[in-house]
């Protein structure tokens, strides 16, 4: 038998076997995959409502319950850990509320009023057909988007989760942000238009996941993957989506790795558990008592006393113990002993009369957000208004993110001109004083634009609600209501007198110190 190395021209052969082998392979499950699609898209059981309930399902809401060990283990090394974590995060909002609140209190801040901005046209540009046509697109598009209600609901799925993969799906009525599988996306590359995803479209051969509910382009996809030569020498079924059409939004864009905003108090929402779990089994023990009887022993005074030397038969001390037990309430045993007898109760076990209050003081403390704006202590106004500031600060950074996924969409569709959308930071907590602070700047000739948003308007709003006002000249109509601080020329004129004063008011009122003021 020969031995050394093979010739070339068989290694050459080796070489292409091998290749052959993984394309036919390749080949072989992509005709697989769409002999079973067809073959389940026509059976009654891929239309059952309860495979197509499981798999919507499946796409956020996977919570796994795991002790504080556990959470420690996946906090120290989040890294390895991220779809853990992220099972973890959904199940403490489901079962602890003060971290479902936290949530919803954050990803509920931002109130996302905005107000377009043209980016690259003169005072001639902004006359003509032309830009008018582009402003009424970029508005039409911004309103089938419908911002506040999508954007809301995406930033609260960020604070729980940290990232979330989405497609973008337009038609005539309305334009979508479809939710992706997170199990099944990667983020692979940072862009300018932040990260982008690779998706694996092993996805569609579950039973019940149906290629008609997302975009038609995912049946190209899915079916042309195999032939595309950019794609052999990435791992099988993973294709790389348009960050564009593709969007991943991410709470911190400093990292690739998801980790939840809120994953530094994992433990402390645990030990809110824990401590409930204490208070039941405190409550339970507060309740117990043992009676311990003592069975009597013969005593002649001769000597010493026998070992074991009852007064009183086992059997006979057995039926008065049960006679007793089945007198005393529940929660209460009853023992018999050849010791002395007392009753030993377990009140007063834990020297602090509200376990879980300890929790929820070390949950609060770690989150950093006041607790009095969830019902709980009372605090000073400053310290209210600082604690506000600094949650505001903590989601304010999402506005622009989501300016740069808007922003890309309106260069598609307005042509020639360019408009920017611009989120002020407003939160439902600074209206107030942003409307103030604008109204006053307004004065000076600043844009209304800026009050308008602090409102709740956007341009096209503002114009459209003053045009149709006025087409009602409700302003004529209004009159304003009439007062005793605004009527004149009679005696009953002026503020109304107040039935109680205090002495000094009386004497003022008496001797008419204030006629003629």
């Amino acid at each position: 038998m020969p031995r050394g190395r093979p010739p070339k021209k068989d290694l050459k052969k080796q070489e292409q076997h091998t290749e052959n082998e993984q394309q036919e392979k390749q080949d072989y499950f992509m005709q697989f995959s769409r002999s079973f699609q067809n073959a389940i898209g026509s059976s009654m059981f891929y239309n059952s409502p309860f495979i197509q309930n499981e798999i919507l399902k499946n796409i956020n809401m996977t919570p796994h319950k795991l002790n504080r060990d556990e959470v420690e283990k996946l906090v120290a090394n989040p890294k390895a850990n991220e779809k853990a974590i992220r099972d973890l995060a959904q199940y403490l909002e489901n079962y602890i509320m003060h971290f479902k609140r936290l949530v919803f209190h954050y990803g509920s801040i931002l109130t996302f009023d905005y107000y377009l901005l043209p980016t690259n046209a003169d005072e001639d540009d902004k006359k003509s057909n032309a830009y008018k046509k582009s402003y009424n697109k970029a508005f039409d598009w911004l309103e089938k988007f419908h911002i506040k209600e999508t954007l809301a609901n995406i930033m609260r799925m960020l604070v729980l989760e940290d990232a979330k993969f989405y497609y973008l799906r337009e038609s005539e009525a309305r334009i979508s942000l479809q939710e992706m599988p997170s199990d099944w996306c990667k983020i692979v590359a940072k862009t300018d238009f932040g990260y982008q995803y690779s998706f694996n479209m092993m996805y569609f051969l579950q039973t019940g996941v149906n290629l008609d509910d997302y975009a038609p382009e995912f049946k190209e996809y899915f079916t042309e993957y195999s032939s595309k030569e950019e794609y052999k020498n990435r791992a099988p079924y993973w294709i790389d989506l348009d960050p564009v059409k593709a969007p991943v939004f991410k709470f911190d864009e400093n990292r690739a790795g998801i980790l939840p905003p809120l994953m530094g108090i994992f433990i402390d929402s645990t030990e809110i558990a824990t401590y409930k779990e204490l208070l039941k089994t405190k409550t339970k023990l507060e309740v117990w008592k043992i009676l311990l009887s003592k069975i009597p022993m013969h005593n002649d005074g001769k000597g010493p006393q026998a070992k074991n030397n009852f007064a009183i038969d086992a059997d006979t001390a057995a039926k008065f113990n049960s006679i007793i037990q089945s007198a005393v309430p529940e929660g209460v045993k009853s023992i018999v002993t050849p010791f002395d007898s007392e009753a030993v109760d377990f009140d007063q076990s834990q020297s602090k009369n509200s376990i879980v209050g300890v929790g929820e003081e070390m949950f609060y403390k770690s989150a950093g957000t006041s607790p009095i704006l969830f019902g709980e202590k009372n605090t000073t106004g400053s310290g209210i208004k600082a604690s506000i500031e600094t949650d505001e600060s903590f989601v304010l950074h999402m506005y622009r993110e989501f300016e740069r996924f808007l922003n890309i969409q309106l260069k598609r569709v307005t042509g020639r001109f360019r408009f920017k959308v611009v989120f002020p930071d407003i939160t439902f907590f600074n209206r107030k004083d942003k409307i103030e602070e604008y109204l006053k700047v307004s004065q000076y000739g600043m844009p209304v634009s800026l009050l308008a948003c602090a409102l709740g308007l956007n341009q096209r709003d503002l114009v459209n609600l003053l045009e149709f006002e006025s087409i009602l000249k409700i302003h004529d109509k209004l009159k304003p209501l009439v007062s005793s601080h605004t009527q004149n020329g009679n005696e009953n004129s002026g503020r109304p007198k107040q039935n109680k004063l205090t002495d000094a008011g009386e004497q003022t009122r008496d001797i008419d110190a204030n006629q003629n003021r």
